[in-house]
This record gives C-alpha cells, structure tokens and sequence, in this order.
C-alpha cells in the first residue's frame, strides 16, 4: 500500500503586493506558467491559461480599478482561475463591438469564455470582486 502524503498545495495565490508594481499581469503570467508546469505538471494547459489570465488582469487593471490580487484552485477535474480587482459596483461584460477587426480591444472576455469552461464573477465584499473562469483537468 503506498502511503505517500502529496504536500503539493491545491490553491495559491498572489495579491498584488506580491507581484511587480511596474508590470503586474506579466509577473502574474509568469507564476501562473511556473505553477503549471513546476508544481502541478500541467503543462498541457499551461498556454491557455496564461492566456487567460493576461486577459482577466489585463482588465482588472484597465476596467477594474487595479489588480488585486490572482489565485489558482487546483480540485478533481477541474482548475479555476480567480482574479479579484478594485472594483466591485462594475460588472464585467463581453463586449459588443469585438467584432471590428481594426480594433485594439473589445476581445478579452470574449476570449476567456471561448478557451474556458465557465467564467463568471461576483462581489468578494465591500471593496472587491472576483472574475473567474474554470478548465477541465
């Protein structure tokens, strides 16, 4: 019987304080690539979430009053990516206009719901929300 105890942790997470101040959402795209690879062995999915969680920091710091912080959830079957901003009375929406070709933004969560399996959001309390999305494992 092999009694082996797995320490790797399940969830980790980053608020902004951990993360460059200059270039946050690069610094979170890269833990993001490390964690998959280095801990979880995930790397098949590596790509793809760190696609996503350019795209969801990207917007917390352009649309929701600034990154707050990043967290990663690893349960059976499934990982989620949690991105919590500054701004909780906003909430976030696929935009209309992504359709012009020429246009520069518009794309993001479009992005996220296409690549994932769910995404969504709420309010974590007085001050933040949470923009989520989930992938099969």
């Amino acid at each position: 019987m092999d009694c082996r105890f797995d320490a790797t942790p399940t969830r980790v997470g980053w608020d902004v304080s951990a993360l460059d101040p200059v270039r946050p959402v690069a610094e979170a795209r890269h833990r993001t690539r490390v964690w998959l690879y280095e801990q979880w062995k995930l790397g098949d999915l590596a790509d793809t979430v760190e696609l996503v969680v350019s795209e969801m920091c990207t917007n917390a710091v352009r649309h929701g009053g600034g990154l707050a912080g990043l967290e990663l959830a690893l349960v059976p079957s499934m990982l989620r990516v949690m991105v919590l901003d500054q701004a909780p009375e906003l909430a976030p929406a696929v935009a209309a206009g992504g359709d012009d070709p020429w246009s520069e933004g518009g794309r993001g969560l479009r992005l996220v719901e296409a690549v994932s399996r769910r995404w969504g959001w709420h309010r974590t309390g007085f001050d933040e929300k949470q923009v989520w999305c989930t992938f099969g494992v």
